[in-house]
């Protein structure tokens, strides 16, 4: 009996440490996990929006999806009520003021739907920090998907998240141009799969649409082939990225350039006729 009423006493007291041990870490463990815990990123929602309704071809952006590989994409619905199929595509995309790249591409035949996404570049997004997305605002394309002719733009359709827009952004670095509503500014130079290149601020204040390009580029006075194409509509800028092609040929020499120089060309595609080269700039390293 006193055996048995010793392991009982010895059993009582253990469970009592216990659940004053327990209580302590309780509360510890509460203010330790509050202390630590990372603020969540808020998550920007898109509204249901109707983009689109006009002969019988209804769009619908039904929401955001921010974690895409390759960059944030709107989800869209597509109705088709006309007699014919349509292939939507994109013209032109805008974030927060940015001329940014984008694709879509959906088939829908008469009298079907699909669910679609358009996908904004991340790559474009970076480049102009863009790092939230307030306002997305883009032109669309219904093209005849049997002889290939555009048939139907829209104008500038513009969805706005539920988030703040953010402070104007105004990139540093040398101005090589600023004429006739256009700016034209060197920033950092760039190290990509392609090759080195530098990436340029183009600021398009103008009542038109232009397409800017790159052409006389050299590095060190030899010629090398250089890539630039910006789509840039009225009253936008982007931040567009001059590649230089590291071939062969010239691949120590572009890795070694101490300076680079070339043109830029800009052309209104809607009027073949408004075109004009600039330059040539010359960026020293």
């Amino acid at each position: 009996m006193k055996k048995m009423l010793s392991i009982v006493l010895a059993l009582m007291l253990m469970f009592s440490a216990a659940a004053c041990s327990d209580g302590g870490q309780t509360e510890e463990s509460k203010a330790s996990s509050v202390s630590a815990a990372a603020p969540a990123s808020a998550v920007v929602t898109l509204p249901e929006t109707v983009m689109y309704d006009e002969g019988g071809i209804k769009i619908t952006a039904t929401g955001l999806d921010e974690d895409s590989v390759f960059g944030p994409q709107v989800k869209l619905t597509i109705e088709n009520d006309s007699s014919a199929g349509v292939l939507v595509q994109t013209g032109y995309c805008v974030v927060n003021g940015w001329a940014v790249g984008c694709s879509l591409s959906q088939e829908v035949s008469a009298g079907k739907k699909a669910d679609a996404e358009m996908t904004i570049s991340r790559t474009d997004l970076e480049n102009a920090h863009v790092e939230t997305l307030a306002q997305i605002e883009c032109t669309l394309r219904m093209i005849d998907p049997e002889s290939f002719v555009n048939s139907t733009e829209t104008g500038w359709i513009t969805l706005a998240t539920d988030a703040a827009e953010p402070a104007a952004l105004q990139p540093e670095g040398t101005e090589l141009f600023a004429e006739s509503g256009i700016r034209i500014t060197a920033l950092e130079q760039t190290d990509s799969l392609m090759g080195k290149g530098i990436r340029l601020y183009i600021e398009n204040s103008t009542e038109a649409d232009y397409t800017f390009t790159a052409s006389e580029v050299s590095v060190d006075g030899y010629m090398v082939n250089g890539n630039l194409y910006a789509d840039i509509p009225a009253g936008r800028k982007a931040i567009a990225e001059l590649i230089l092609l590291d071939d062969e040929e010239n691949s120590e020499r572009i890795e070694n350039m101490t300076s680079l120089e070339f043109c830029v060309d800009r052309l209104n595609l809607n009027d073949l006729t408004d075109h004009e080269t600039v330059g040539p700039f010359t960026v020293a390293f």
